[in-house]
């Protein structure tokens, strides 16, 4: 039976990252924002908030949630597609807090355009955007 539910895992994975629609942007513009602001350009500095949170949360915070998620699987508490999506909820709020606390700040011009200096926010579509996607392997 475990070993059943144990194949029942490995043919599934989750992602995350801006692949949400959102009104202000077509996935060709969340695309952009977010290579523009991972890697940073010649005028943006780079704002890792996908790799970032990977670095935060990797080695205790998803790897934690996702032991839980298999001894639930496992155990029969949960299904291998419920513990996906379990991973991937925890994986979501993570990128989200990582886009609220990232850094270096805006340069003061932003900040007068903008009226704040929160670097990853102008609109919240990028932050609406984070969403997680169960799929095949």
């Amino acid at each position: 039976m475990q070993k059943r539910r144990l194949k029942q895992l490995n043919q599934s994975e989750v992602s995350v990252g801006a692949i949400k629609s959102v009104p202000e942007h077509t996935p060709e513009e969340l695309q952009k924002i977010v290579r523009y602001n991972e890697f940073g350009t010649n005028k943006i500095p780079a704002r890792s908030f996908l790799r970032g949170s990977v670095y935060r949360n990797s080695k205790y915070g998803w790897r934690y949630v996702s032991r839980e998620a298999v001894k639930g699987v496992l155990s029969g508490q949960l299904t291998s597609g419920k513990a996906y999506k379990l991973i991937g909820e925890r994986m979501v709020e993570d990128v989200r807090h990582q886009i609220d606390i990232v850094s270096p700040h805006n340069a003061p011009s932003t900040i007068k355009k903008k009226g704040r200096d929160q670097p990853l926010v102008d609109t919240g579509g990028l932050y609406r955007s984070i969403d997680k996607e169960v799929r095949p392997r």
